[in-house]
């Protein structure tokens, strides 16, 4: 079936993790002005390793974010180390990522729906 299938769990996971990326932008853009706060990203291990790993068998299910805080140097005199413009260009990205996972996900879900509706 097509919930146990591997190309729904890396849709399941990328719709997730693109989800996870906007809220981490938003996060971000909503502490602009937080004195001291720095700046979090998302980084997919996981993958990479995999991708390293090419003779690995790919665990689906390991496919898992994490959150990473940035210890970069602020430029601003409050120790706040987030770039708006970054932010911004980063969750429109997540935002279009999302929204195509997404639309992947209706298309296979309109392919069965064809098919059962087809032999009614």
């Amino acid at each position: 079936m097509f919930f146990d299938s591997s190309n729904f769990k890396v849709l399941e996971a990328g719709v997730q993790l693109a989800w996870m990326q906007q809220q981490i932008n938003t996060q971000n853009i909503a502490n602009i002005e937080t004195p001291g706060y720095k700046s979090k990203s998302l980084s997919f291990e996981s993958v990479l390793r995999e991708a390293e790993n090419e003779n690995a068998p790919a665990e689906v299910e390991l496919i898992k974010g994490t959150i990473n805080t940035s210890d970069n140097v602020s430029k601003r005199p409050d120790g706040n180390n987030v770039d708006a413009e970054t932010e911004y260009i980063s969750l429109y990205k997540a935002y279009v990522q999302y929204s195509l996972a997404l639309d992947k996900v209706r298309e296979e879900f309109d392919k069965y729906s064809y098919v059962l509706n087809a032999n009614m």
